[in-house]
Order: C-alpha cells, then structure tokens, then sequence
C-alpha cells in the first residue's frame, strides 16, 4: 500500500495558499477554508514571500545578469 499522506511528487512541502491576480501589479491571497479572508499584495511584497521561502527551503534566488 502507497502512503498518500506526504506530498505529492514533484511538489514542495509547505503553505499553500491560493494565490489571485487583481489590478496589474497587484495579487490577492485568498486564507481560510472556502478563501473567506483576502489579503491584497503588491508584485513588490509577493516577490519578497516567494525569496523567503526559497531561502528557507536552501534556494538562493537572483536576477540573471545584464545582458542577457
């Protein structure tokens, strides 16, 4: 028998939280079971989340250089 409780494969463990586009440049995250609490976010603020956790996972993000 599988055990099915983990992850699914190529998957990251973790919080996931619904994720929306609202206005261009803006994002919402939808909390709670049924998405009933919303947090609007700026590109700039989703950005920093997603650097942190790549951080925490042992990722280090970077711009590509210049040029490119």
């Amino acid at each position: 028998m599988t055990d099915r409780s983990g992850p699914a494969p190529s998957t990251t463990p973790g919080l996931r939280v619904p994720l929306i586009r609202g206005e261009p440049a803006a994002y919402v995250l939808l909390f709670g079971p049924h998405g009933e609490r919303r947090e609007a976010l700026t590109t700039a603020q989703l950005m920093s989340l997603v650097v942190d956790a790549a951080g925490e996972l042992g990722f280090v993000l970077s711009a590509p250089p210049r040029g490119l």
